[in-house]
């Protein structure tokens, strides 16, 4: 399902040109490196140890309940005063992850594979006292995706949540996208803050929001029938710009009102439809139709069930009304 985000991805530079590459140089703060596991040749081979700590290095997490998943199996932890919970003696190969919840925020590093070292990852929850009431965006990172595979139509929202603010933001509640009601097996990509969770067609980010970018991605099928798919998507935030890339296959064709450019490219041999709009606000949807779907001809199945509701109100007819099936005499020959 994921197989052509890279070519995508890539194709939005070329679009963007040098007005994409926005990241500024700097060091991460704590919040940054959350997650993100570290080989380290000091550790013990096959140990993964966690640190837990609220906002800042010197304010450790003692206490915390940290469960680590490995293969598949469950295993508690419970950190120590400096706020660290260590696994050890797993095999090179295994599959590891942990997570932790803290004030109610949910922390969970990225997929670990075991190899010749050991392995060290942070947990950052957010200071409570330094949370401000503020707003966040959908940053100009963000972008609408759509590919047919196995005549599927797979939808991906990849979103950079900004918060600009020098704090940590609470915008009064979740942000949740509700997505069309015709959405199916919806999920949040690895990748993803821990923060974003999927329940059916909707996918909640919880904060507060760390300054800088929240990565949630967001992935989907949309039915159709026909040749064209409608998509209707109300933004919670306001999203700063429309990027939306389009996997070329048949002359598929793309409009929206929202759109004030596309063009098609090649990106590695993949033909690609890429668009560009303005702003959209918080609160109104994005429209768009992707005509040229592949498709079956739908009159065989209509004509067939045209043909079983004949025969059965047939059947009924000569159930109800008198004298309509056969003579009672030749039956009972």
């Amino acid at each position: 399902m994921r197989g052509g985000l890279v070519a995508i991805a890539a194709a939005l530079v070329l679009l963007a040109g040098p007005a994409g590459a926005s990241a500024q140089p700097g060091m991460p703060d704590p919040k940054q490196m959350s997650g993100v596991p570290l080989p380290v040749l000091d550790a013990p081979v096959g140990s993964v140890t966690v640190r837990v700590i609220r906002g800042s290095f010197d304010n450790n997490v003692p206490g915390a309940s940290v469960e680590f998943v490995v293969d598949g199996e469950t295993t508690t932890v419970v950190t120590d005063d400096e706020g660290r919970a260590e696994l050890t003696g797993l095999r090179p190969g295994s599959s590891v992850r942990a997570w932790v919840v803290v004030d109610g925020e949910r922390l969970e590093t990225q997929p670990i594979v075991m190899g010749a070292s050991g392995v060290r990852v942070m947990l950052v929850a957010t200071d409570a006292a330094s949370v401000v009431p503020g707003t966040v965006v959908l940053g100009p990172e963000s972008r609408v995706i759509a590919e047919m595979q196995d005549d599927r139509l797979n939808i991906f929202y990849i979103l950079d949540v900004v918060n600009a603010a020098a704090a940590p933001v609470d915008i009064g509640g979740p942000l949740t996208f509700d997505l069309p009601r015709s959405a199916r097996g919806t999920s949040v990509l690895p990748g993803s803050s821990p923060q974003a969770l999927a329940n059916g067609p909707h996918v909640t980010v919880t904060g507060p929001f760390a300054p800088g970018s929240t990565s949630v991605q967001i992935a989907y099928q949309l039915p159709y029938s026909g040749a064209t798919a409608r998509i209707e998507q109300v933004w919670p935030a306001a999203l700063q710009q429309l990027n939306l890339l389009v996997m070329q296959v048949g002359g598929l064709t793309v409009t929206s009102p929202q759109l004030s450019q596309s063009r098609d490219v090649v990106d590695q041999g993949q033909p690609l439809i890429v668009g560009m709009g303005p702003a959209i606000a918080a609160g109104q949807a994005l429209v768009l139709e992707i005509d040229g779907l592949p498709h079956h001809p739908v009159w065989p199945r209509n004509t067939a069930l045209a043909l079983a509701a004949a025969i059965l109100a047939v059947g009924i007819w000569a159930a109800v009304v008198p004298g309509a099936g056969p003579d009672r005499r030749q039956r009972r020959a």
